[in-house]
């Protein structure tokens, strides 16, 4: 199997025949900053404000169309569009196939994401919700011909 980019090719193996399943991640931390002899801590709202932007990478599972599941690796890279709003680029591997997507995710909680994504090989597109956890993040993605889900770490 090749490994290949991130949490978003799902998209495009749900086009092949193949689903990808689930993934959960939780929380952040409130931190606390000294300014000129002022302690000021940060509110929880402020402090849990996960950023997207950067590289991410790891795998989960995809779940062929006959109900047989399949391992897939991917890499994932985000940029900022707006003050809530992140593009991002896919690619993703199976041992059968590799895939590219492309997609938009906007700020839906502290730390939550939800956006579309597209894979123009297939032209498919479906939903993709991210949800991070510090250095760590879980995507589902669904679309007509299937789901699927990752678990990615900063790189």
């Amino acid at each position: 199997m090749r490994a290949a980019g991130a949490g978003l090719a799902l998209a495009a193996l749900a086009t092949t025949g193949l689903a990808v399943t689930g993934l959960a991640v939780t929380g952040l931390a409130v931190t606390g900053l000294a300014v000129t002899g002022l302690a000021l801590t940060a509110g929880p709202a402020a402090a849990q404000q996960a950023s997207l932007e950067g590289s991410w990478s790891g795998g989960g599972y995809a779940e062929v169309g006959n109900g047989q599941r399949e391992k897939v690796r991917c890499r994932v890279r985000y940029s900022r569009e707006a003050a809530d709003v992140f593009g991002f680029s896919a690619v993703c591997a199976s041992a059968s196939v590799k895939l590219t997507q492309t997609g938009t995710v906007s700020r839906a909680g502290a730390n939550r994401f939800v956006g579309e994504v597209y894979n123009a090989e297939f032209d498919i597109s479906g939903r993709i919700r991210v949800v991070v956890s510090g250095s760590s993040q879980s995507v589902t993605i669904s679309t007509g011909r299937g789901s699927g889900s990752l678990s990615l770490s900063r790189n």
